[in-house]
């Protein structure tokens, strides 16, 4: 089911490779739920060794994105070890691409218009379409 609420979403590590069968042969829906995301950022990370996505298949479904959209592939991960750069990768994501503060959007300031929100609190997606990233461990 849609989520209209998504301001938008991270896919980290998607096991693009064998969504035919993790996903019960409903991998070609899903994929065109996330191809209709126009507006709504998106991350998108991936190691270079993951077991379950190419390189070919991450780029592949990447490019079929609508923007915003940061794709990050770091290299020397596979699908098991993408943990231990997360925290840092998402949240410095949420502040790029929606330009708040953690502490405003954890808090949900910018959701209510009763609340003063900080300067740093306006939600507005990044104007990037697309900004690929590759990173070392």
């Amino acid at each position: 089911e849609d989520i209209p609420e998504a301001l938008g979403y991270a896919m980290i590590g998607p096991p693009l490779d064998y969504g035919w069968a993790l996903y019960m042969f409903n991998a070609a829906n899903l994929r065109a739920k996330a191809a209709n995301s126009a507006g709504k950022p998106k991350l998108l990370l991936v190691g270079t060794n993951d077991q379950f996505c190419s390189m070919k298949s991450f780029k592949g479904f990447a490019d079929t994105l609508p923007g915003p959209k940061e794709m990050q592939v770091l290299d020397g991960f596979d699908h098991f070890s993408l943990f231990q750069p997360l925290a840092k990768a998402l949240t410095e994501w949420v502040m790029r691409a929606f330009h708040v503060s953690m502490p405003d959007f954890a808090r949900g300031a910018w959701l209510s218009p009763a609340t003063e929100p900080s300067p740093t609190a306006q939600l507005s997606p990044s104007k990037a379409e697309s900004k690929e990233v590759k990173t070392k461990p």
